[in-house]
């Protein structure tokens, strides 16, 4: 009994100081391009307002793809790199749950979460300079839905991609040629960045 306490207790620890540490770890984006967890209240000043940063959904995370960084005013907020640890898409959806403020919602299904979508460089990716490559493909956890190759380049399905970014994490290219644009950006139901909508 002693010892399970103890490796209780040990397990927690290292959670914790794992997290201390993926907090200060650079990253690769900016702060504004960080996705959110699975969940996420949208319009994203719900989530803002009801997000306290107490990293629940952090412990919680059992791939460890969600830590918490400090905003330039100083708000603690939890966060997803994709190119670093993307997100796994769990059954059970545990970030959702654990969360005691109810900033974020569990979807019906896993294949439901919308964290963001993926969008393909063509500058960037081999595919379009002639040469073979599918990881992007390979990666995805709902191909010929998410992803699919067309031509032999990868093309993105706005209606099924949940914005996890395996694809962005198997891509080979640096910089990536796949990365996925937080679903906060994107306009609602037609899931496209805002600001390639003509206004008006």
């Amino acid at each position: 009994m002693t010892r399970s306490r103890r490796e209780f207790f040990t397990s927690w620890f290292n959670t914790v100081q794992e997290a201390a540490a993926a907090a200060k770890t650079r990253t690769e984006r900016s702060v504004d391009q960080l996705l959110r967890p699975p969940g996420a209240l949208l319009p994203d000043e719900e989530f803002l307002e009801k997000c306290t940063g107490c990293a629940d959904c952090v412990t919680a995370c059992p791939p460890k793809a969600i830590f918490t960084f400090e905003t330039s005013e100083g708000k603690i907020l939890p966060a997803i790199e994709p190119s670093r640890r993307p997100c796994l898409l769990c059954t059970d959806v545990p970030c959702v749950p654990a969360c005691p403020e109810g900033a974020l919602v569990k979807p019906q299904r896993a294949e439901d979460i919308r964290i963001g979508i993926a969008r393909v460089n063509p500058r960037t990716c081999v595919t379009f300079k002639g040469q073979i490559c599918d990881e992007c493909f390979q990666a995805c956890p709902y191909p010929h839905a998410a992803i699919m190759m067309i031509g032999g380049r990868p093309l993105v399905m706005s209606g099924a991609c949940t914005g996890c970014g395996l694809c962005e994490k198997a891509c080979p290219e640096r910089p990536r040629a796949i990365a996925v644009i937080p679903e906060r950006h994107l306009v609602p139901g037609l899931r496209v960045p805002k600001g390639e909508v003509p206004a008006g």
